[in-house]
Formats: structure tokens, C-alpha cells, sequence
């Protein structure tokens, strides 16, 4: 398992993003992959850590938690209730999509983006796609060319986020999503990445021998320990709607 490589790789990576900013903001959930972008984030500059979640959600109750086990800056940006619309419309729009799913993981990545003070902001996007996060390649007939798709759409979505960032005179970089550290990861042999129930294997290994306490967290999406896919979901159904009609009704109506 080649963790050397993908550390030498990921550094690169980080490093050309953060140029000559002496402090980054990264958008952190403490989990392995937001953990890891901040650590090497922190051999270059100062690193700002922020979570974007709704109050009483997994993220506004562990994030500090987790921050202060990996000796991080942190803070919490609340997503009040009232202000979720608001954040769906504009996600939909510079996604250019309607499903609730892409909307509601994308959403802590962009609150951060317009709340953090930093120019520069990383964030962990990239790794599930790369090196199997995801449980649905443990089960998968062909595990590499699903990671692939998934990936394309991820690389997509970081162009449109790069292009949001731009308008607002920021910047947004993903160093798993680096042209080296991709190539790196469809050359590591899947069981580096799978094996049984075990899931992002040579990411784990990594953040073991940095010493980082997140090497063995579970893995938690975005979009459920934010709590902003149940805040949706509780909204629609007080609306009476489904949730993907409630969605794109308030992508469409704001």
C-alpha cells in the first residue's frame, strides 16, 4: 500500500492550491477526509477549520469535538432553519439540478465558502469517489468504473463551485481532485481501497501514520450529518410535499 505516494501527491496538491495565502480556511467535519486536507493544509499556512451545520445536527455536536482532538482552529456556522430555502435555490442554480441529494451535500461547502474570511478555501471533495467511501461499491458488479462516474460528476460540480467562488472574489480548491493525486488513486489496486466492509483503506493507513485521530471515525455524509437533508425533508412534509417536489418548487419559485 503505497501511502508515501499518495502523501507526496496530496501535498503537491495542497500546496499549489494554497500558493502564497498565509491562511486557508477548510470546510471540516472532522471526519478522515476534511481531517487529512487540514493537516497537510497545515504544513504550508495557517488553517482556518469551519462546519457548516444545522443546530442539534451529528456535525454542530461532534465537529468541535473532533477539532480539538486534531489540535484545529475551529468554527461552527449555524445554517438557521428559515435561511435552508434560500441555500437549496441557490445551490440548485450553480449546480444546475434539482436533486435534494447533490443539493443537500453541497450546501455546508458553499455556506462555508461565503462565510470563512479566508480568499482560499479547501475542501475534501474527491476522496469517496477515488478510493471507495461510498457503500455502494462494496457491492457493486464493477466497483472501479462506478467510482469513475461518480467521480466525473464530482469533478463537474467542482468546476461549478470554482466558478461561484470566482464571482464572490474567492477561490476553492480540492487537492484529492488534483490531475496527480486522481491518476495516483485509478492506479491503486482496489483492494487498497476496498476490502470486505472496509472502505478507503490506503486514506485510512495514511491519516494513521500522521497520526491523526480520524484514521478510524465512520464515515458520515455530508448531507446527513449536517442535518440539512432531514431540515429539508421535515420541510417538505410540513409543506404536504414529496421531497424532490419541494425541492424543485423552491429552486424554481426563489
Amino acid at each position: 500500500m503505497d501511502t508515501k505516494g499518495l502523501l507526496i501527491r496530496l501535498r503537491r496538491a495542497t500546496r499549489e492550491i494554497i500558493g502564497k495565502e498565509l491562511t486557508v480556511a477548510v470546510a471540516y467535519s472532522g471526519g478522515l477526509d476534511s481531517s487529512l486536507i487540514a493537516a497537510t493544509a497545515r504544513e504550508f499556512s495557517e488553517v482556518k477549520c469551519y462546519t457548516c451545520a444545522i443546530e442539534g445536527s451529528f456535525d454542530s455536536r461532534k465537529a468541535s469535538e473532533y477539532a480539538a482532538m486534531d489540535g484545529a482552529d475551529h468554527l461552527i456556522i449555524t445554517l438557521p432553519e428559515e435561511a435552508l430555502p434560500s441555500w437549496v435555490a441557490k445551490t440548485s442554480k450553480s449546480l444546475a439540478s434539482t436533486d435534494p441529494i447533490r443539493i443537500a451535500y453541497t450546501i455546508p461547502t458553499m455556506c462555508v465558502l461565503e462565510g470563512c474570511r479566508e480568499r482560499c478555501l479547501l475542501a475534501g471533495n474527491g476522496a469517496d469517489e477515488l478510493f471507495g467511501g461510498y457503500a455502494k461499491y462494496l457491492e457493486a458488479e464493477d466497483p472501479n468504473t462506478m467510482m469513475a462516474a461518480d467521480l466525473d460528476k464530482m469533478l463537474q460540480e467542482a468546476s461549478l463551485m470554482s466558478e461561484l467562488a470566482t464571482a464572490i472574489g474567492k477561490r476553492i480548491g480540492f487537492p484529492f481532485a488534483a490531475k496527480e493525486v486522481v491518476s495516483f488513486a485509478i492506479q491503486t489496486p482496489l483492494q487498497d481501497k476496498v476490502d470486505g466492509p472496509e472502505r478507503k483503506l490506503i486514506l485510512r493507513e495514511t491519516a494513521r501514520l500522521m497520526g491523526l485521530p480520524s484514521y478510524n471515525r465512520p464515515k458520515k455524509a455530508a448531507q446527513y450529518s449536517s442535518g440539512i437533508l432531514k431540515e429539508m425533508r421535515r420541510t417538505a412534509r410540513k409543506e404536504g410535499l414529496g421531497l424532490s417536489e419541494w425541492t424543485a418548487m423552491v429552486a424554481h419559485e426563489m
